[in-house]
Formats: structure tokens, C-alpha cells, sequence
């Protein structure tokens, strides 16, 4: 059996970042569901096919793994299927903050967590010997500090499990078994935290479970943090030629010089810090010397592959500026990588720290530069080539890396283009390029020139279009579009179909047009608190399920809904044969709920009807106000529609709106009613996806009439401002309606959920007071103990 059962895990950056790596908790809810439509951190998912060459169209907002691969597809350097799973790999652990390729959770379908496969192993070749079951925690927390780090990774399960399986074949399930299985059970009790070795076995034992025991021991103290005693153990087994493990021994006592490093912590005292720093180079050192010895030493050859992974955590920990450009280097070329995965992941995680350094800098200069021009400091920071000192982007794949993703990344990627003609070069600079730019008409001209299976072809197809949008050059935008649509758009992602999508509704010539592209398919479900687009699935959620396979409306075309069409406009959307039941909904409401806003009662009126049809939960009030036989029942009745129903809104909404709970609840997580904004181009809280181009075909008088009828949804206030004020008339003119005492206490309710401004208090107050004073024996009055609003 000699050297054919090994403890020696695979490496992962998890012990560089041991102390200041670990991933945040996240913040307490209650957070939404919401739809996303283009994904802007990743590709869409399966990261497979973005691998395999289904590019896409690509945002500067990738992260820097994913942008690694678009680089090498643009240099037409595919990568090979094992290359393609490790990426996909180590993408994945990234985008759902996976520490390492041995934290991916599995299901069985039930969303019930199972045993990772490596557990299983383990707890099947155990089961052969005892039917006790234990449990094994390999996360173990560092001392005096909330972090944790796996400190058992799965080779050292699946390791354990050969292990037992070859020895109850060749020795059976007796006493000696039995001893070995008690010795491996104390090695993984110092997994969690525990400090408990093993017994030694007596001179009587046989020499295989003597040697096993040797090696179990030193593996125990590993765990336990014993790092000397552990590698005075494992020294002691590679002096030991009758060993099974000598090789691995070797091996293992360089990893103990490199966990060992990981627990020295920094100190904010200088000459402590400096002895830290001191002491880590030098046990770093003497790892990296081990390590080179075992590569040099052919003997070692079948952990050559573990002893390179690992030489290259100690560079990276040495040596990161020098490591930053060896990996670049290496990943740049188009050899196969077999150890891509760590490799990939040490080249992001290096370029990461160096973000966070320009960050830091640049945060500090864009401070100075604001109060120098006696603007507010913006404090969401973009990353700038200004903060990335050059002599740290040599490397070729670096330096397009940080200049794809840099705001002012446009000057350096134009001269590099001409410089080298490259078509990396072309793509990055053509993603920074305005409409303004002197280099545009240039860059323009060479846009056709790239086939439509070159991996550039859908970015710079949709930056060419995006350019000829903002230079007014429509028609021709249109027929670059129209050619994308009818030839390429099958064969590209959902993302990209949408950001097509979206570029063919602004440039809708007619409403039907306009309609047509507004609707889109989802990418992804999101919950709101996470920006790693990690997706989420609704098939389960008893009110979302329905929407999995359906079109709604993104940011862009609810913008031209609600700032930009006049009622009339609205109305006619709302009619259009073209709209689905599920958002004809939508429309319907904010048709109806607008025009009673803006007093326009034939719409309203017109309307009432299609509001029972199209949303059948408001067709008890609506009846009222249907069957209404004067003007003052008709407003009562639509003053109790909407305040009892705070999914009412004048506004279309975004993705499935507030369909996630019931039409007549408080909504706490996604807000009641209507919120009015007022934007502009300089609006810094504007979606990310808010249009900079909006369709062109709405009449002058229709232009003319949505602004005004927007600048008097602006001045009613926001719902709770509006809804109480109407109400408050309403009591005011009406006081005997039987119905007054409860519209003033859903009034009351509304500034209390509702979107609130700086009248609201004071409105609150007159509603309380009125319904207190005049009807101080209703049931309504007594469910009306407070007043609330904006104060």
C-alpha cells in the first residue's frame, strides 16, 4: 500500500485572507424579491455556456473573473472542458460567497440540505465498523475573534475513508480496526475545536496501525493548532523509510510553516507589527524551500501537482506584486492551465486587493477635488486608472482588466488599440467611448468590420447602436438593430436579448412598437439585499409563482409609462391588444387611479369597469362606485378603493410589482400606495438602467400635455399627502355621509404606511381631529388612536 493513501488536501486562497477575508454577515430583514433583467456583475447562468464561448454583450461592471474570460475569447483562446468546470468553479464560489470548491451546498430537491458527498464517504466506510453515529463540525472559530475558517477541508474525509476501506479488506473489522477508527474519530474532533490526540497503541500492535497512529497523531495537532509539534511529528514520519506516509509527511510538514503564518495576527503597533511581518516571510521561507525541494526530488512526482498549488500560496502571500504578474502571464497564454481554478482565484483575489487600495486613495482625491469645487462628496467611488499605479498593470491582462472597468479607462484603451490593434483593445474602447468623443467617428467605422462570431460582436454591436442613439442618427441605429434582431438575437443570452430589447423600444415609431419591446423576460429573481446576482428561485412562493414564465416591464419602459405619456397615451396602452392579462392589470389600475388624481371622470368612469375585470379583488368597492347615484358617492366610494387597497397606484410598476402579497394588506417590506419623484439627468438616485434615450413618437401636444399632467401629480404630494387631503375635504363638504369615519381613519392608516412628505403631519393631525371631534361613538374612531407622518 505504499504511498497510496494520502491526507494532502487541496489548496485554496481560504488561508491567505484567514483574518480579513471572511465574507460579512448580512444585514437583518425584511427584505423583496425582485427582478433583474440584464445581470451586470456576472454572466447569465449556467456560467457554462459564457465559457463556452456564448458571450454576449459584456458591461464594464463584470467582475474581474468573468472579464478574464471574455479577454481570452477576444484573443481567440478558448478554453479546454476541465479548464471550462474550474472556471465555472471557481466563478460560483465567488457569486454565492463560497469559501472554497468544497462549501457548494447540495439539495435533494426538497430544499433540504444533504451530506456533502465527501461526508457520505466517510460516514459509509464508518458505518462498516460501528453503527455510532457522530458529528463533525469542521468550521472552527479563531480564538477571541467571531471569524471561522474550515479547518478539516473534504480530502482529508475522502482521504480517511480509502484509508479505513483498504484496511478492513486487507485486515478485517476486528480490535485493530476498531483502534484505528477511535484514532481517525479524535484526529476529526480537533476539526471543530477540541484538543484531543489520540492514544498511542502499544509495541504488541501491529506495525501498520503503530504507523497509522504515528500519522494520525501529527495530523490531530495540526488541527489543534499545534503547528511545531505537528511538524516535529511529520518530520519524524518522512525520516521513517518503513512508513506509508513518509511522502505525504513531507508534504504536510511544509503546509504546518504555512498555516502557521496564517495565525500570526498584525498589531497596530509598529515594532510589533514589523516582528508579525518578520516572522511570517520566515515561515513562509522555509515552506517555499520545502516545497521546491519535494518538486525538484522526483520521488515526490505525485505531489508535484499539491506542492505547486501550495508554493503558489506562498508567493502570493511573499510576494503578491510579483505573483499578481506571474499569474496574469500565465493565465494570459493559451496552454492549457490544469491548475486554473487556484490559479484564477489568487489572480482575482490579488486584483481585488488592489481595487481596495485605489479605492482608498481614490475616494481620498475625489474628496479633495468635491470640496475643492464646492460640490457634496459622492461617496459611491468608481474605480479610476488615476488609482491603479501603472507599474502594477505590466501585465497586459492586468492592465485591460483595471481599464475596462475604470471610468476614465477611455484614453489609455484608445491608444493601446493603435498602439497594438488589438481587439481586446478595440472592445474596451469602444465600451468607454460618448457620443462626444473626437476618437467616435473612428471607432464607429471599424465596428462592421467584426463578424458576428467573433466573440466582440454583440458589445460592440450594442455600443455602436448606444452611439448612434446619442449622436441622433436613428435610422441608421434602427437598421444596425433590426439586422442584431432578425439574424443574431436567438443565439444570445437573456441579458443581451433584453439590453437589445430595450435599444429597439427607444427607438419605437409608434405605440404598438414601443409595447411590443417594453415586454421582457426576467433573467433572474434577486433578493434585494444581495449584489452578487445570485438568483432565487419562486416556483414556491404561493403569490410569485406564476410570474416564473411570464413578461413584465423593466425600468426603462415604466419610466416612459409614468414620466413621459400623457393619460390619453396611457389609456391607449392599456386597450392594446397587445398586453397580457397579468400587466393589462397594471396598466388598468394606473389609468384609472391617474385620472382620478388628475379629475379626469370620463376615463375614470371609463375605466371602473375594466378595473373589476382586470383586477377582480376591487370589484366589491368598485360596484359601489359604479352603481353610484351622484358625484359625492362616486368620490366616497374611490376614496375607500384606494385607501383600502395600498396597491393602488397611478404609477405602472417595475417587474411584478407589490404581486408578492395580497391586494388589501400593509405591505412593510415594499411600501403602499404611490411614491411621486420628480427626476431629472443630474438625479443621482436614478436606477442604474434609467434611459438616457426615450422613444421619440408621442406628438407635441402629447409631450406637452404628460408634462404638464406630471408636474401635477408632483404637486399633490406624495399618497399619504394626497389620499388624507382628499379626504379631509371630502369630510368637510360631506359631513352627515355614514361613510366619513371610516375614510378618515384609513386616511390616518395611509400616513402611517404610506409615502409621507412634509405636509403629511399635519394632515394626519386634521384627519384625527376631525374624526375624533365629530365622531368621537364610531368603531372607526376607536381604531384610531394615533396620528402619524413625517415630523
Amino acid at each position: 500500500m505504499k504511498n497510496s493513501i494520502r491526507f494532502v488536501v487541496s489548496i485554496t486562497l481560504v488561508f491567505a485572507f484567514l483574518f480579513n477575508g471572511l465574507p460579512g454577515v448580512k444585514a437583518c430583514g425584511p427584505f423583496t424579491i425582485s427582478t433583474i433583467f440584464s445581470l451586470q456583475q456576472h454572466a447569465d447562468f449556467p456560467l457554462s455556456e459564457f465559457t463556452n464561448g456564448k458571450t454576449g454583450i459584456v458591461p464594464e461592471t463584470f467582475g474581474s473573473m468573468s472579464l478574464f474570460v471574455f479577454y481570452r475569447q477576444l484573443d481567440n483562446s478558448p478554453f479546454t472542458k476541465d479548464e471550462q468546470t474550474q472556471i465555472v468553479d471557481s466563478m460560483e464560489n465567488k457569486i454565492f460567497y463560497r469559501s472554497g470548491i468544497f462549501d457548494k451546498s447540495e439539495t435533494d430537491g426538497s430544499g433540504q440540505e444533504t451530506l456533502p458527498d465527501h461526508f457520505e464517504k466517510w460516514a459509509a466506510a464508518r458505518a462498516k465498523v460501528t453503527n455510532e453515529k457522530r458529528d463533525i463540525e469542521t468550521e472552527k472559530r479563531i480564538a477571541n475573534e467571531y471569524n471561522s475558517f474550515s479547518n478539516c477541508l473534504p480530502d482529508a474525509f475522502n482521504n480517511a475513508a480509502h484509508t479505513l476501506e483498504s484496511r478492513i479488506n486487507k485486515y478485517g473489522t476486528g480490535e485493530d480496526i476498531k483502534d484505528w477508527l477511535t484514532g481517525q474519530d479524535f484526529v476529526f474532533s480537533n476539526c471543530g475545536g477540541a484538543k484531543d490526540l489520540p492514544w498511542e497503541v502499544g509495541s504488541n500492535a501491529p506495525e501498520w496501525l503503530r504507523k497509522d497512529r504515528e500519522y494520525q497523531i501529527a495530523a490531530a495537532k495540526f488541527y489543534m493548532g499545534d503547528f511545531v509539534g505537528s511538524r516535529e511529528s511529520f518530520e519524524k514520519i518522512a525520516a521513517d523509510e518503513n512508513s506509508v506516509w513518509k511522502t505525504t509527511a513531507k508534504l504536510v510538514a511544509a503546509r504546518t510553516f504555512i498555516r502557521q503564518a496564517s495565525f500570526i495576527k498584525d498589531s497596530e503597533d509598529e515594532a510589533a507589527k514589523a516582528q508579525a511581518e518578520k516572522d511570517k516571510k520566515e515561515l513562509l521561507q522555509k515552506a517555499a524551500e520545502k516545497l521546491q525541494n519535494i518538486l525538484a526530488d522526483n520521488s515526490m512526482s505525485e505531489f508535484h501537482k499539491s506542492a505547486y498549488r501550495l508554493l503558489g500560496l506562498v508567493k502570493y502571500r511573499m510576494i503578491p506584486a510579483e505573483r499578481q504578474k506571474e499569474l496574469a502571464d500565465l493565465l494570459a497564454r493559451s496552454l492549457e492551465d490544469q491548475n486554473i481554478y487556484n490559479d484564477l482565484t489568487d489572480y482575482t483575489l490579488l486584483l481585488d486587493y488592489m481595487a481596495s487600495q485605489a479605492e482608498a486613495k481614490g475616494s481620498e482625491l475625489d474628496n479633495q477635488d468635491a470640496v475643492k469645487a464646492g460640490k457634496e462628496y459622492d461617496y459611491n467611488y468608481v474605480l479610476k486608472l488615476r488609482d491603479v499605479p501603472a507599474a502594477d498593470r505590466t501585465a497586459e491582462l492586468t492592465d485591460w482588466l483595471f481599464t475596462y472597468q475604470a471610468a476614465d479607462g477611455f484614453q489609455h484603451a484608445f491608444e493601446k488599440w493603435k498602439e497594438t490593434g488589438k481587439l481586446q483593445w478595440f472592445v474596451a474602447a469602444i465600451t468607454k467611448t460618448d457620443a462626444k468623443s473626437p476618437q467616435t467617428a473612428e471607432i464607429l467605422s471599424e465596428v462592421d468590420k467584426i463578424q458576428s462570431n467573433s466573440a466582440a460582436f454583440a458589445t460592440v454591436r450594442f455600443h455602436q447602436i448606444r452611439l448612434l442613439l446619442e449622436t441622433g442618427k436613428r435610422a441608421e441605429a434602427k437598421q444596425k438593430l433590426d439586422e442584431v434582431i432578425a439574424n443574431n438575437l436567438k443565439n444570445l443570452p437573456l441579458s443581451t436579448q433584453n439590453k437589445f430589447f430595450a435599444q429597439r423600444m427607444a427607438l419605437a415609431e409608434n405605440l404598438e412598437d414601443f409595447l411590443k419591446d417594453a415586454q421582457r423576460k426576467p433573467v433572474i429573481f434577486e433578493w434585494d439585499e444581495n449584489d452578487r446576482e445570485e438568483g432565487t428561485s419562486v416556483k414556491d412562493d404561493e403569490y410569485l409563482n406564476a410570474w416564473e414564465n411570464r413578461t413584465m416591464f423593466d425600468e426603462d419602459s415604466v419610466a416612459f409609462f409614468n414620466e413621459k405619456m400623457p393619460l390619453s397615451v396611457l389609456r391607449q396602452a392599456a386597450l392594446s391588444p397587445q398586453i397580457p392579462q397579468h400587466l393589462k392589470r397594471f396598466l388598468v389600475i394606473a389609468v384609472w387611479t391617474r385620472a382620478y388624481i388628475l379629475g379626469n371622470q370620463a376615463v375614470e368612469r371609463e375605466f371602473t369597469p375594466l378595473m373589476s375585470r382586470y383586477a377582480k379583488e376591487f370589484a366589491p368597492f368598485v360596484s359601489k362606485y359604479a352603481n353610484a347615484s351622484n358625484a359625492n358617492n362616486r368620490e366616497a366610494a374611490a376614496l375607500i378603493a384606494i385607501l383600502r387597497y395600498p396597491v393602488i397606484q397611478p404609477y405602472v410598476p417595475v417587474g411584478f410589482g407589490r404581486e408578492n402579497s395580497k391586494p388589501a394588506e400593509i405591505d412593510s417590506n415594499r411600501g403602499n400606495w404611490w411614491c411621486t419623484v420628480e427626476r431629472n439627468d443630474q438625479d443621482k438616485n436614478r436606477p442604474d438602467n434609467y434611459p438616457s434615450i426615450f422613444p421619440n413618437f408621442l406628438t407635441l401636444e402629447q409631450t406637452a400635455n404628460a408634462g404638464r399632467e406630471r408636474k401635477q401629480l408632483i404637486a399633490t404630494g406624495n399618497s399619504a399627502t394626497f389620499l388624507t387631503r382628499r379626504a379631509i375635504e371630502f369630510a368637510n363638504r360631506n359631513p352627515n355621509n355614514p361613510q366619513i369615519p371610516e375614510i378618515l381613519h384609513l386616511a390616518v392608516r395611509s400616513t402611517r404606511f404610506g409615502c409621507t412628505d412634509d405636509d403629511t403631519l399635519k394632515l394626519s393631525k386634521q384627519a384625527f381631529d376631525i374624526l375624533h371631534k365629530r365622531y368621537p361613538n364610531s368603531v372607526w374612531t376607536k381604531q384610531t388612536p394615533f396620528w402619524f407622518g413625517q415630523t
